[in-house]
């Protein structure tokens, strides 16, 4: 008598498949989403690209050879996906996988944000700084009233006060930034989810993130190597003539060039490489990089006699030979890429065009004097 291709468990009370049948766990719990396997969190200093995944997945042919009556599988996938199969491809098709290239990219929407965002970030920062100079100039007639108080033991967190309190407004800003990143940083153990809404991903056209992405880093040595060079040359940028001591007009142009930066990266995917597995687009990119050659940029432009070092390197090169062969480097890898190096260039070279735009036009004298004078003139109207 032929034995029959399937039999009854009396445990389970359904088909169990026949040894000439492969099992079922071969063909459900393969990594089936190229996009959750190759989708790998890189900021502008990233990582390399994952590769994809080769798969061992029968094709069509086989499948039907091993399977006569091929049944629909009631097990649950991860989180509840769809899994579908692709006759023509020999490949299970996932729904991420699927949309993935029916994703609308928009450009339009986030360039007005970042223009706006940034506008608004100077006239605020300019209204304060005009405000605290009308409040300056108020209390020279103002007698001061001495005040007598006995000495107390200060405590570490008065100490710790003092400590800040007694440093220049340029030093409190650059300890500030750096404190900033650190503590977003670690919101990474603390709370993923949040920490990962933080980064731009083009395709979820998310516009606040352009300006959330400049506090988030892939890792420890991309966080450290940002801030090392966050507080080499904040400061003397600070200090220039460009911004002559001005934490308010620093710090407007950080985060402005932070944003517009951010953009300029959201902006290549248009000409990125469609042959790729994971488009462009579906990379996560965050981190201070771009507001950080735009801080450079500056550097090279207001100190172009300053010898630029490079870490474990004992010599120095000029700033203002240096700046070129930057921004050729990173001009080459947004247009065509490089294998091996997957960086965000188009932050890059747009932050340092940026900072060189900004010193030659001197935005002092074009932008944020106007705005400082504008907003102190009607602060001295309504003044008494």
């Amino acid at each position: 008598m032929p034995m029959p291709p399937f039999r009854i468990s009396p445990l389970v009370s359904k088909p169990v498949l026949s040894p000439f049948r492969l099992p079922r766990p071969l063909f459900c719990n393969q990594p089936l989403c190229l996009l959750r396997t190759t989708l790998q969190t890189r900021g502008k200093h990233g990582r390399r690209e994952s590769k994809p995944v080769k798969s061992t997945i029968p094709t069509t042919q086989d499948r039907t050879r091993l399977e006569p009556n091929p049944e629909p599988s009631n097990e649950q996938h991860n989180e509840g996906e769809d899994i579908h199969f692709a006759p023509n491809q020999g490949e299970y098709k996932h729904d991420d996988e699927r949309e993935a290239r029916q994703v609308r990219v928009r450009y339009l929407r986030p360039a007005l944000w970042a223009v706006a965002a940034s506008s608004g970030i100077y006239a605020l920062f300019a209204y304060w700084e005009a405000k605290s100079e009308v409040e300056e100039a108020s209390q020279r007639f103002r007698i001061r009233v001495p005040q007598f108080s006995s000495p107390q033991p200060a405590g570490p967190a008065q100490t710790i006060s003092q400590a800040w309190n007694d440093l220049d407004s340029i030093s409190r800003l650059s300890y500030g930034i750096i404190a900033v990143n650190g503590l977003v940083h670690l919101t990474r153990y603390i709370d993923p989810n949040y920490w990962n809404s933080l980064w731009h991903t083009p395709a979820l056209n998310h516009n606040y993130t352009l300006l959330t992405h400049m506090f988030v880093h892939s890792g420890p040595a991309h966080l450290l190597f940002n801030m090392y060079a966050c507080y080499n040359f904040l400061r003397p940028v600070a200090r220039s003539q460009l911004f002559e001591g001005s934490s308010y007009h620093t710090l407007s142009f950080f985060l402005s060039a932070g944003i517009l930066s951010g953009y300029a990266q959201h902006w290549s995917t248009i000409f990125a490489s469609r042959a790729r597995v994971i488009p462009q687009a579906f990379i996560p990119c965050g981190g201070a990089s771009g507001a950080i050659f735009a801080i450079f940029s500056t550097f090279c432009m207001q100190y172009p006699d300053s010898g630029i070092g490079i870490i474990l390197l004992p010599f120095s090169f000029e700033a203002q030979y240096f700046l070129p062969c930057i921004m050729a480097f990173d001009l080459y890898g947004m247009v065509f890429g490089f294998k091996s190096i997957n960086w965000g260039h188009a932050a890059h070279f747009s932050g340092a065009l940026i900072g060189v735009a900004y010193s030659y036009f001197d935005g002092k004298i074009m932008i944020w004097d106007p705005l400082v004078r504008f907003f102190r003139t009607h602060l001295e109207k309504k003044s008494p």
